[in-house]
């Protein structure tokens, strides 16, 4: 099986608090509590070993509250190597309105990296590079802590001889479409899609078009947009897809995305085609939305979701 190494570049600690209806500028009930070590990249490299998949990561963490980021991946028996850096792990806080299904989130930006440690970084996936070859599979996403350059990703890219899946948005994503080497795989969603490049899509064959219109996407063999519960496309150079998400009762959106990413990878990996690797992306999606919480997708849950869902609608 190809390994699969995950830069984890902006770790955090999730606190999510669940509100019945929540009440701007008003006193608000907490009704459920619940604390995680996260981040993008941790959430994918979670979700990828409940699905039977064995990551690795890399990347960054902090002197203050890494403990808790360690512990997480010890605990999942995740292999780590981070580069531990002179500060503090970033907070995030998820306030989640149990009655619409509304996140709120206010997320720090994360503690300032050195130079140093981004070209211990840029060493370390060359050197991984060069010793998986073709066959390895480096995951980059999320938001990136003060110091690092906006075209990390790109230059990441650039190193790797095997798939990049990438998933993150604004000037990183901008950066990493315009690299020398094209990601295999982007999953922005919706919203990040229409900011990065400024456009109002409302349907799945606009995104579709959109795609296929703008030279930045050209060469890249998957492109999946999540469209939150409207579902999601996936387009190839030869097809797009469009599949609608199911109906659940949904207990909690973090992690949803990247699920999704763990989704995509797992359907790669296990040799599935295009239109399944949309319903393998839904399905994780899915796994983790009916879980309270932090929670995220677990291979039983995932299992019956791919069963409920359709085949996809072929848009072109």
């Amino acid at each position: 099986m190809p390994p699969i190494t995950i830069a984890n570049l902006n770790p955090c600690i999730d606190w999510q608090y669940n509100v019945p209806a929540f009440t701007y500028g008003g006193m608000n009930r907490v009704r459920r509590t619940y604390q995680s070590a996260a981040s993008k990249g941790t959430n994918v490299a979670v979700v990828l070993k409940n699905l039977g998949q064995a990551p690795s990561c890399i990347g960054f963490n902090f002197t203050e509250g890494g403990e808790k980021v360690i512990e997480k991946f010890d605990a999942l028996n995740i292999p780590h190597d981070f580069e531990t850096i002179a500060g503090a792990v970033r907070i995030n806080i998820k306030l989640y309105e149990e009655s619409t299904g509304v996140m709120t989130e206010l997320n720090q930006p994360g503690a300032f990296v050195p130079e140093i440690y981004v070209k211990n970084l840029e060493e370390k996936v060359a050197a991984l590079s060069q010793k998986h070859g073709g066959s390895g599979i480096l995951v980059l996403c999320g938001s990136l802590p003060a110091g690092v350059p906006a075209d990390i990703y790109a230059r990441l890219t650039n190193l790797w001889q095997g798939k990049v899946f990438l998933d993150t948005d604004g000037v990183p994503l901008r950066f990493a479409l315009e690299a020398q080497r094209k990601p295999y795989a982007i999953k922005p969603n919706l919203f990040e899609l229409e900011s990065t490049f400024g456009v109002k899509l409302s349907t799945p064959r606009e995104v579709v078009d959109f795609c296929r219109r703008n030279d930045n996407f050209k060469g890249i063999p998957l492109i999946c947009v999540s469209m939150g519960a409207d579902g999601a496309v996936l387009a190839t150079p030869d097809a797009a897809y469009f599949c609608p998400a199911l109906d659940v009762n949904v207990r909690g959106v973090q992690g949803a995305g990247d699920s999704m990413v763990a989704g995509l990878i797992h359907g790669v990996l296990s040799g599935v085609r295009p239109p399944d690797l949309l319903r393998y992306a839904i399905a994780a999606a899915t796994a983790s939305v009916i879980r309270d919480g932090t929670d995220l997708c677990c291979r039983a849950d995932f299992n019956v979701m791919l069963d409920k869902l359709p085949p996809p609608q072929v848009l072109c």
